[in-house]
């Protein structure tokens, strides 16, 4: 499917993919210890102890920060990379319902030209009965010149049409992320799928809207700011250090002692204090804000989801509502208004106008109801991106109003 296509082949889903996968490599990052400290040192005057001459000293020394300040530096990337899902997530939706829109927009272009070809084939048979009617003497050239004013303007339609459908298919191609040229079938002589409203109450829609990944990355990063936070605080604690010093000592020159040539071993304990409090203290305040920032974000988000959900819903069963009218009433009154008024010219009882008119009515209501199949399509894609989940149809239509 295109959608299938677009998450397979978008740039910018994997550019957002690709940041997903970056912030899943931080909590491994934020999990190192500092670094393991050796140190050599060479006596450039050896000094001569009892046991013989000290001449080479090397050491070994690792630091441990406060244990809190690597579990909650930790846990803020691991929220971070829980938002960067969410957030590859939501853009998943969104190319989705891009999809669903540049789709639906080349349908519609390529039924109305199916439409408009239809009518100038009915026009053109239409001017020959008239031009039959004329030799006949039946009519005037008028009659003539008007049905043929009329078959230019369908061509002139058709001609922007093809231009439209030019634009809708390479709106289909950028989404799809696919190279420019590739084919777009879209087979807009198959009639569309009944329009049904969605079969989940009203309620658990909102609840699902809420919880939309693009809500929800913004609670995980209020999480995030706030381990951050906790960190700063543990680097306002003490660092412990623990090594080990080894003496290499070489044999004394004087009379040999039991020990002559021993070497030396130290056990270092060292203590780490910050001294920039204030730093470390506007630091964690500067976590706390972004904290803060998120949750109103998030709080925002959500009432945008709601609002969003509501007019999606109201957009729907609109467009539901339009094309059953449509279907059931204004297409068939204009069929037979066009019917009986065609029979009426052919018989003297009707004027050229009333026909024209009469077909001009039955065309706009013809493409009204493709384009009422065009807008339920659409919003139906946009209704499953505000709630951030595939949304079942009911079975039946018998719950339509008409």
């Amino acid at each position: 499917s295109y959608i299938a296509r677009a998450f397979a082949n978008s740039p910018e889903l994997r550019a957002s993919f690709e940041e997903w996968r970056a912030a899943l490599t931080r909590p491994v990052q934020a999990r190192k210890l500092p670094e393991l400290l050796l140190t050599y040192g060479g006596f450039i005057r050896a000094v001569e102890t009892r046991v013989g001459p000290q001449r080479h000293r090397l050491g070994a020394m690792q630091w441990f920060p406060w244990p809190s300040r690597l579990t909650a530096g930790v846990d803020a990337a691991a929220y971070a990379a829980l938002s960067s899902q969410q957030r590859f997530e939501a853009h998943a939706l969104d190319v989705a319902a891009q999809v669903a829109r540049a789709y639906w927009r080349l349908w519609f272009v390529q039924k109305n030209k199916l439409v408009q070809r239809d009518q100038r084939e009915i026009l053109v048979s239409f001017s020959k009965q008239v031009r039959a009617r004329l030799e006949a003497g039946e009519t005037g050239l008028s009659d003539l010149a008007q049905v043929d004013l009329s078959i230019s303007r369908v061509s002139d339609v058709i001609a922007g049409l093809d231009e439209a459908e030019r634009s809708a298919v390479a709106e289909l191609v950028r989404v799809i992320g696919a190279e420019d040229g590739t084919p777009t079938p879209i087979e807009p002589e198959l009639d569309p799928p009944p329009p049904l409203l969605p079969e989940p109450a009203e309620s658990d829609l909102k609840a699902a809207a809420i919880e939309h990944p693009r809500v929800v990355s913004m609670a995980s990063m209020s999480e995030s700011a706030d381990e951050r936070a906790r960190a700063v605080k543990g680097e306002r604690a003490p660092s412990f250090g623990f090594g080990l010093d080894w003496i290499v000592t070489g044999e004394t020159s004087g009379p040999a002692a039991a020990d002559s040539g021993q070497d030396a071993v130290i056990g270092v304990v060292a203590l780490k204090v910050p001294v920039s409090g204030g730093a470390y203290r506007a630091a964690e305040s500067e976590a706390r804000a972004e904290s803060a920032m998120y949750r109103a974000r998030e709080r925002a988000a959500r009432d945008r989801a709601v609002a969003e959900l509501n007019q999606t819903l109201a957009n729907l069963r609109d467009a539901v509502r339009r094309v059953h009218l449509y279907e059931s009433t204004l297409v068939p009154q204009a069929e037979t208004t066009y019917s009986s008024t065609l029979d009426g010219y052919q018989s003297g009882r009707s004027s050229l106008a009333e026909v024209l008119m009469a077909e001009k009515d039955l065309l706009q209501l013809a493409l009204g109801l493709f384009e009422a199949h065009a807008s339920y399509g659409t919003i139906w894609a946009e209704l499953e991106r505000v709630v951030g989940q595939p949304v079942p149809t009911r079975t039946s239509e018998d719950d339509i109003a008409p």
